[in-house]
């Protein structure tokens, strides 16, 4: 099976690239934008560090900002600590990042969530899954889910169906990956991941009756545009048995 029911949450990805600098801007507007972050504006700041992170060219498409991931992690440290709510997430992901620094990662993270940054609840959740407690993960989960993140759901539904940090309730877990299938406030990827985990619920016949057509029907809209690896190789062995 493509699911490992240690780390049910990890699936097989589509790796995709960015665009190498998205950003234009006039050489004034540069220049203004790097006082300003220079005179401690967080917001400022904030912006600095996106040009640094994915470069800036002029509206003549001739490159006015390098990329370096130096600069990008002193001006999105330096944001952070100027009170910039966005810049705090995006530094607790970075420091949660393969458990770099957990603890400073949830510092941050938790800043940034008191700060109005509903996403962070759901990377507090995902720090402490990485640290091995699945108990609080859960908890946040549920924060993040209250906070109207439905991609949220998916993994709240994953701790139900595995009974990670929680006792197993495939009930639950069901009607996570249900409504995260008609949320509006989740990523196209997050709601491909809900049509999967829903088509392994009726492959298994958890607390929904057994259904391989079923299943195969949400395979194939997990994987509608062909970039849900895991789902095709489900399909792949359901069209081979």
């Amino acid at each position: 099976m493509v699911i490992d029911p240690r780390f049910p949450w990890k699936l097989p990805r589509v790796v995709g690239e960015f665009p190498p600098y998205p950003y234009r801007m006039s050489p004034a507007e540069w220049k203004a934008l790097l006082d300003k972050a220079k005179q401690g504006n967080p917001e400022a700041e904030w912006e600095v560090a996106g040009r640094f992170e994915d470069g800036c060219k002029d509206k003549n498409g001739r490159i006015l900002v390098r990329r370096s991931k130096r600069k990008f992690a002193e001006w999105l440290r330096r944001a952070a600590e100027h009170g910039c709510a966005p810049a705090q997430c995006t530094l607790g992901v970075r420091l949660g990042y393969a458990g770099r620094n957990p603890r400073e990662a949830l510092l941050w993270l938790e800043r940034a969530f008191r700060g109005g940054v509903d996403i962070a609840a759901s990377n507090i959740a995902i720090t402490h899954r990485q640290k091995g407690n699945f108990k609080k993960a859960v908890q946040w989960f549920r924060t993040a889910v209250a906070s109207g993140d439905d991609d949220a759901l998916i993994q709240l539904g994953i701790h139900y169906y595995w009974g990670k940090g929680v006792r197993k309730n495939a009930v639950a877990a069901v009607r996570c990956f249900r409504k995260a299938t008609k949320g509006k406030n989740i990523c196209e990827a997050g709601r491909d991941d809900a049509f999967f985990y829903l088509g392994i619920a009726y492959l298994e016949g958890k607390r929904v009756r057994a259904s391989i057509p079923t299943a195969r029907r949400l395979f194939q809209r997990a994987n509608i545009d062909n970039d849900h690896p895991a789902a095709h190789r489900v399909l792949q062995e359901l069209s081979r048995s």
